[in-house]
């Protein structure tokens, strides 16, 4: 071998492509994803697929417009347990777009993060209606001409941005206070 080929060349590390991936960052968007998409609709389904009598509801005889128009859930009257369970899919997202923003440095990011979780779900929702029900136009008829589509998408909205407000707030409070310790 020559000696000149075993020097080291400023161009060859001009040349060398370094992918870095913050996985702190994207790990935890990525997993907030992930149980919103996993629990948001399999809440849903605990609560609305089994009837008064805990009896399993077939998914052929259940109301399509839950898939669609997932606020539904939330005002049915029960009479158990499942009180408490209707209100879990959105507590599940309140949580999870207040998580993503509280850990963010520059909270704008986790506020961003968080408003990409509504699209998500209304994409699920199609797909989950697409799944059970075979492929038609009834979902974006459901979603985008009916009111009930709009005030579903407000409540989402409304959701995501009042949790992940509330943990812009409390990080900054937290901060002040550590500041005023110090």
């Amino acid at each position: 071998m020559n000696e000149e080929q075993n020097e080291y060349s400023p161009l060859d590390e001009e040349l060398k492509f370094h992918v870095k991936i913050d996985w702190g960052r994207q790990g935890s968007i990525f997993l907030g994803y992930a149980i919103v998409l996993l629990g948001f609709y399999g809440l849903i389904a605990n609560t609305v697929m089994f009837d008064i009598y805990s009896h399993w509801i077939p998914y052929s005889e259940m109301e399509r417009e839950i898939l669609i128009w997932p606020y539904l859930v939330y005002f049915k009257n029960y009479d158990d347990y499942r009180d408490i369970l209707r209100l879990l899919p959105i507590l599940l997202l309140f949580l999870t777009s207040f998580l993503l923003t509280y850990k963010e440095d520059i909270p704008h990011y986790g506020i961003k993060a968080s408003l990409w979780l509504v699209p998500c779900i209304i994409a699920e929702g199609f797909m989950f209606y697409f799944l059970m029900f075979g492929f038609s136009a009834q979902p974006f008829v459901l979603q985008f001409l009916h009111l009930e589509g709009y005030i579903n998408i407000l409540i989402l909205y409304g959701n995501v941005i009042a949790g992940a407000v509330s943990g812009m707030y409390l990080k900054k409070f937290i901060k002040e206070k550590k500041q005023v310790k110090d």
